[in-house]
């Protein structure tokens, strides 16, 4: 549970301190208040990035040149001091936890976040950055070793991809950068691949309650991986990427970059046996992406003694009656919710307390709200 929260030269907030307190806490104010900027500096601050489409240059406060993000959590018993602090000259970024330095994104085992946001059409509609993304993101939720691996692998294939781009090289360089990539790239695939079936199987359920227009299917896309492989082994995944990263030299060198990995996946999603990016109604699109959302929030609670902390940034007033109703008595049995709206609250409903100026705090008690 997020027990405090200090912004400093974040997004519109040049100071600000928060205690959130359990239960569902609603933000209401007008737009532009800064209510999703709140959410976005609580989401960077356990994902180790912002959930909407932005550099981290951009996060910074008109005029200053940084920012920080510190809070304080309980998470199983015990508390943690997390922070995010970066540099706009030297565009550098550290991770602290309780003090010590630690990888982009560690914080995501303290703070384990999941947000409903109107963006979420993306991870049907969008890049597939993006997919990869919010996968790693849950496997690194629920197996926090995954975040080295993504570092290491980044630096990898950084270095890998310099060779190429030098273009003249000698065979053993490039050998000893293979072998480096397929043995961290090969645990990358298989954690996916294991956190990802689960995942469906969550999402299947939480879909089938929330609509009975078809059974929701995923797939995990790779050029690494041959189709319709039901192997699952780090050893399979080793041998099939160091193949596949053979097959593909000659091409590597004429791209001047590697082509093939982990890096270069996809996730597809299907209803009823159509690919959702291109058969399904936007409706059926934001209610696959919210059953994605749900099915992280139960994996997370079957790895984890406490929940997530979830965020939901007016995602209610893109769904009807019905689908708030359900949506609702999904995320009321959460330990900790902070909404945001604009207006969805009763005439004559007292606030509870006033962030700020214009955004008051309000504690839901029951879905009528929503």
């Amino acid at each position: 549970m997020l027990e405090n929260l200090h912004l400093r030269f974040f997004r519109n907030y040049e100071s600000l301190d928060w205690q959130p307190g359990n239960g569902f806490t609603v933000l209401s104010g007008p737009n532009g208040a800064g209510k999703s900027n709140l959410l976005e500096g609580i989401f960077y601050l356990g994902a180790g990035y912002p959930y909407r489409q932005a550099q981290d240059e951009a996060l910074v406060h008109w005029g200053a040149d940084f920012f920080v993000i510190r809070g304080s959590v309980l998470q199983n018993g015990l508390r943690y001091d997390l922070e995010i602090a970066y540099q706009l000259e030297t565009k550098h970024k550290i991770t602290r936890i309780n003090g010590k330095r630690g990888l982009p994104g560690a914080c995501t085992a303290c703070l384990p976040v999941v947000i409903f946001s109107p963006a979420d059409l993306l991870l049907i509609q969008g890049a597939p950055g993006l997919r990869r993304r919010f996968l790693d993101l849950v496997v690194t939720q629920s197996r926090p070793q995954h975040a080295a691996d993504l570092h290491d692998y980044s630096g990898i294939l950084t270095q890998r991809n310099n060779l190429l781009r030098h273009g003249v090289f000698q065979r053993a360089e490039m050998q000893s950068w293979d072998e480096q990539l397929v043995a961290v790239g090969a645990r990358v695939i298989s954690r996916r691949l294991s956190v990802f079936k689960t995942l469906m199987d969550l999402s299947r359920v939480v879909f089938a309650s929330l609509s009975r227009n078809g059974e929701l299917d995923g797939v995990y896309i790779s050029q690494t991986i041959p189709p319709g492989s039901t192997e699952e082994n780090e050893d399979f995944y080793r041998r099939a990427f160091k193949d596949a990263l053979e097959r593909r030299r000659s091409l590597d060198e004429r791209l001047h970059m590697t082509t093939t990995g982990p890096h270069r996946d996809d996730l597809r999603f299907f209803l009823r046996g159509h690919e959702a990016q291109f058969y399904c109604s936007q409706g059926e699109q934001r209610l696959i992406a919210l059953s994605l959302k749900m099915a992280q929030n139960r994996l997370l609670s079957s790895v984890q003694s406490s929940d997530a902390l979830l965020l939901l940034d007016d995602v209610f007033s893109e769904l009807d009656t019905v689908h708030r109703e359900k949506v609702f008595q999904e995320l009321s049995r959460s330990r900790q919710v902070i909404a945001t709206t604009t207006s969805f609250l009763e005439e004559g409903d007292a606030a509870t307390g006033q962030l700020t100026p214009e955004i008051a705090l309000f504690q839901a008690k029951g879905s009528e709200w929503l």
